[in-house]
């Protein structure tokens, strides 16, 4: 009577039992315990290596040291004699001078004023000055004294638009009333029929002055000259303001001229 042999399955055959086996799970799980094994093996390979360099770069330099030791014979060391003594030079003898005594002159008795040179002006000849006017030119004076060197004056900055812009005193009325009083007609205007607007540009300096005032565009006929002339008539503005301060500020005014019929 024959014997059946029975072997127990492993858990990835009962897993994949009928399952297709040529699926990658199936091999990774197959070739796992080999991998695992593999890695291991290199692992402690590379623990090994460590350990073992250090252990062997100490027993060189022991060995190098031991023969340093073996080379060094302190019993076959050379004398070194010292050099001769360079010779001595002769010792000068010290020659001592004789120190000078001062001699003492004996003065001469004589009954001769005897006026003693110092360089310096005698008082008689002070007695013999004049007290005459000299005549003294201011101008040369003036020509020797320094340039007064004139100190640069800072250019303010000019504004476009400020916090508070400048105006005429007493506002738009009274600035067309100005223009409407003061501006005259031009004669080459009226002849030819123009009328139109002038548009100006100047600048409102921080006192409320008119400055660099310019035009902008005409309409010709002597217009543009007549606005010019009556802005520079002006008086004084409000000046602009900016954070509290007066500043320069570009204003731009129309002037405006029209027939009456």
């Amino acid at each position: 009577m024959k014997t059946q042999e029975t072997s127990t399955p492993q858990m990835d055959e009962i897993i994949f039992e009928k399952r297709n086996k040529i699926y990658g799970a199936y091999i990774l799980r197959k070739m796992y315990n080999k991998q695992v094994n593999k890695a291991l093996l290199f692992s402690v390979g590379i623990l090994i290596a460590g350990l073992a360099y250090p252990l062997a770069s100490s027993y060189k330099a022991l060995e190098q040291g031991r023969y340093l030791i073996n080379v060094y014979d302190p019993t076959n060391l050379t004398t070194v004699t010292p050099p001769e003594d360079p010779k001595q030079l002769p010792s000068l003898p010290l020659v001592k001078e004789p120190l000078a005594r001062p001699r003492f002159i004996i003065p001469e008795v004589t009954n001769e004023v005897v006026i003693e040179e110092t360089g310096l002006p005698n008082q008689d000849e002070f007695t013999n000055t004049t007290n005459e006017p000299v005549d003294i030119k201011y101008e040369q004076l003036a020509e020797k004294q320094p340039d007064i060197i004139p100190v640069p004056e800072v250019k303010q900055e000019t504004f476009i638009d400020v916090q508070e812009m400048p105006s005429y005193l007493g506002g738009d009325t009274e600035r067309r009333r100005f223009l409407a009083d003061n501006i005259k007609y031009p004669q080459q205007a009226s002849e030819l029929g123009i009328q139109g607007t002038v548009y100006l540009q100047f600048v409102v300096d921080s006192k409320g002055n008119i400055t660099e005032s310019k035009i902008l565009r005409g309409i010709g006929g002597g217009c543009e000259e007549e606005a010019l002339r009556v802005v520079k008539m002006m008086p004084q503005w409000h000046p602009g303001r900016q954070n509290g301060k007066s500043v320069r500020v570009l204003y731009t005014m129309p002037v405006s001229f029209k027939l009456q019929g």
